[in-house]
């Protein structure tokens, strides 16, 4: 789609560049998100000052706007991917009779230190699924994404085929407004 957009903006002489971001709401009200941008370095630079209002960084992810965009779904897919395997190790935590809020302190301060598995290891520890930073159903619509664009690459992801039928049950559930 944002390949098309490049194309209908160049055709009118008006630049196109993508800009998708990573960070839930309160990276963004910190004016601290992560600004993944794909297009002309030239446009790029025009909106910098704008990007240095709302972000820490912005990563140059290449000349296509669409280089962009692939970045930010294959992201929220390892997202996907991690809350996936946090929600497995918590439950079988809980099982054993282990805290697990305890369980992703320690996983997350040793092996796997950074924002995702912190935050969504305590969410998924304290059962806080609502409200929701980013719903179960957008997190289905980015997972179609990235498995819609590996297969236009010929790629398989085949954890994102099991990932699909979580998901799915999940919204079938009445899961879908969950984060």
């Amino acid at each position: 789609m944002s390949s098309r957009a490049a194309e209908r903006h160049a055709a009118h002489g008006v630049g196109y560049l993508a800009a998708p971001v990573f960070g839930r709401v309160p990276v963004a009200e910190a004016g601290q998100l992560s600004i993944l941008a794909g297009g002309p370095d030239d446009l790029i630079d025009q909106v910098q000052p704008i990007f240095d209002v709302i972000g820490s960084r912005t990563w140059r992810l290449g000349d296509l706007p669409e280089q962009a965009n692939a970045v930010k779904v294959l992201g929220n897919y390892m997202v996907a991917c991690v809350i996936r395997s946090l929600g497995e190790t918590v439950g079988v935590a809980e099982r054993a009779g282990i805290d697990a809020a305890g369980v992703i302190d320690l996983l997350t301060a040793t092996l796997f230190p950074g924002a995702v598995y912190a935050s969504y290891g305590q969410l998924i520890a304290q059962r806080r699924y609502r409200p929701a930073g980013f719903t179960t159903s957008l997190g289905r619509k980015d997972l179609h994404l990235a498995l819609d664009a590996a297969d236009g690459l010929g790629v398989r992801l085949p954890f994102g085929e099991v990932l699909r039928t979580v998901f799915a049950d999940a919204v079938a559930e009445g899961r879908g407004n969950d984060d």
